[in-house]
């Protein structure tokens, strides 16, 4: 708990959130009639990785994989990730489990793939759009997705 909202109006602030949040952050959107696509594809038992193949032909600037508990694609879906990540889009890993984190391991890094700590796909997605119109270096956006 964070803290009390009083019935008379009064709020008692007991904890503050470590990590950094609206309104002091480094985004500004102000004036940008849209912001850069992101989409998400989901990751099922089978899933051969058409989705993303689609994402990435449609221009997407970044894929959020809506991954299985704890951070883990299909190997279609993987290798498609892999190939989406060698044409500049980025990608991030976030889980689809109801809580939990995904794990900065070797081996996304290696791949250069952001993990979206415990974002779910949906805030993943909004975090991805935020920062690719700051940038697209992938440590910085990782940074990022530590910070937020």
């Amino acid at each position: 708990m964070l803290g009390y909202a009083d019935p008379d109006g009064r709020v008692a602030i007991y904890r503050r959130p470590s990590r950094r949040h609206a309104p002091a952050t480094e985004f500004d959107v102000r004036g940008r009639a849209e912001l850069p696509r992101v989409d998400i594809a989901a990751s099922y038992a089978g899933a051969d990785g058409t989705a993303i193949r689609a994402f990435v032909a449609a221009g997407a600037r970044a894929i959020v994989a809506a991954s299985l508990p704890p951070g883990v694609t299909t190997p279609g879906e993987t290798d498609a990730l892999v190939e989406a990540r060698r044409r500049g889009v980025l990608v991030v890993l976030s889980s689809r489990a109801g809580s939990g984190r995904v794990l900065p391991r070797t081996v996304l890094r290696e791949r250069g793939f952001v993990v979206a700590d415990n974002l779910n796909p949906q805030k993943a997605r909004v975090l991805a759009m935020l920062a690719l119109t700051r940038t697209d270096d992938v440590a910085e956006v990782q940074r990022m997705f530590d910070e937020y």
